[in-house]
């Protein structure tokens, strides 16, 4: 600032720096991250996982389904009607006329072919934002709804430094997570010994690659690991928590009356084995357990899997391990929002806001690098 006098470029000006570049920004960032494993920044004991959504650069307003868009045109169409009923006069002059008409009929225009993008969808209640496309309306933690999207990263817990990064057009989910950790291997050029992640990684599925196909161990709550550690249940009802496993096979359940098994069935496209209670006309519990003639428990198939990834959560090593996650994460988010002032979107589209977050976590490192590394890069460039 002092060498530039004060000076600084247009804010057109960098925005086009940004998207002239937005292809070469991830081979950059994959530099930067090897650099920083070079100068020791990356201890790779433990890698924490974590998303975060950011609002759209576009309104909720502009995010409309199909009945919504034809409701719009039909509106607009009458209003173009009426402007070309409405006589000309002193204080409605022909220009003024001409100009509001041109511009409902490019309205019109944007309308009809924003209704066959929806069409195309095939899909009533779908939605898309006229304004970008690729922003889906997402409910945030304050518990609004705004078009967003969600940027995740993989933070080492040495430094701080951001290993791997990824966007997508939907909430956190179990497919995001791998990807992840593979890139933070390619980038760093080494593998984590423990990588944590929220439930919004984890499912059945994952659960089980994770704990036979992968060098990495893994801490991965699932959805219900909490309220089930909590014995949290909704209004006093019996969950499939309340029932307990019996040694050899079989469950049984909170009155004490083992359970008879059905076999394996489908269910929401997964095998699960079927339970189904004995004596439930009499129990004095059934109030508290089920609505129907007998109590029904499913168990997914993979259920071993997340019993052992939860007794590996509920030891000492992995509460110690899983509590590290939230301050080694949660942090650079903290400084995206609060120091740097990034809750918004300033480009539109996927590709684009990609970029824009890449940008951003370059960025991140490089802070990294001057914060820890200022010597050691000073007496590279000597050398």
């Amino acid at each position: 600032i002092y060498l530039a006098a004060g000076q600084v470029p247009n804010f057109r000006t960098i925005n086009s720096f940004r998207l002239r570049h937005l292809e070469r920004l991830p081979g950059l960032f994959t530099q930067i991250v090897y650099l920083c494993g070079t100068l020791g920044l990356i201890g790779f004991e433990h890698l924490a996982v974590d998303g975060q959504k950011i609002e759209a650069n576009a309104s909720f307003r502009r995010s409309k389904n199909l009945k919504q868009v034809k409701k719009e045109y039909d509106r607009m169409k009458r209003g173009l009607q009426k402007l070309l009923e409405k006589e000309v006069s002193e204080a409605f002059p022909q220009e003024k006329k001409q100009q509001r008409k041109e511009q409902l009929e490019k309205q019109l225009a944007k309308l009809a072919s924003f209704q066959k993008e929806l069409e195309q969808l095939d899909d009533e209640d779908a939605r898309l934002n006229m304004t970008d496309r690729d922003a889906k309306v997402m409910r945030h933690k304050d518990g609004t709804s705004t078009p967003s999207y969600t940027h995740q990263s993989a933070v080492d817990d040495a430094h701080g430094v951001v290993t791997a990064v990824q966007t997508t057009c939907g909430n956190d989910g179990p497919e995001d997570l791998l990807p992840l950790v593979d890139e933070s291997r390619k980038n760093s050029g080494k593998s984590h010994t423990a990588v944590t992640a929220d439930c919004g990684f984890c499912d059945y599925p994952i659960l089980e690659e994770v704990q036979t196909q992968r060098e990495e161990e893994y801490y991965l709550p699932d959805r219900r690991y909490e309220a089930d550690r909590t014995g949290c249940t909704k209004k006093g009802v019996y969950g499939p928590a309340d029932f307990q496993e019996i040694e050899g096979g079989g469950y049984r359940c909170p009155a004490g009356a083992d359970m008879e098994y059905k076999g394996i069935s489908t269910l929401a496209k997964h095998q699960v084995h079927h339970y189904i209670g004995r004596g439930c006309g009499s129990c004095e519990l059934k109030s508290r357990c089920t609505e129907g003639k007998k109590r029904h428990l499913y168990i997914n198939v993979r259920e071993p899997w997340r019993k052992k990834m939860r007794e590996k959560l509920s030891s000492d090593e992995g509460r110690e391990m899983y509590m590290k996650r939230q301050g080694t994460v949660e942090p650079v988010h903290g400084d995206d929002q609060k120091n740097k002032g990034w809750i918004q979107h300033h480009l539109r589209g996927l590709r684009k806001v990609t970029g824009e977050f890449l940008l951003l976590r370059i960025a991140t490192n490089l802070g990294k690098i001057i914060q820890f590394r200022t010597c050691e890069m000073l007496a590279m460039e000597t050398e």
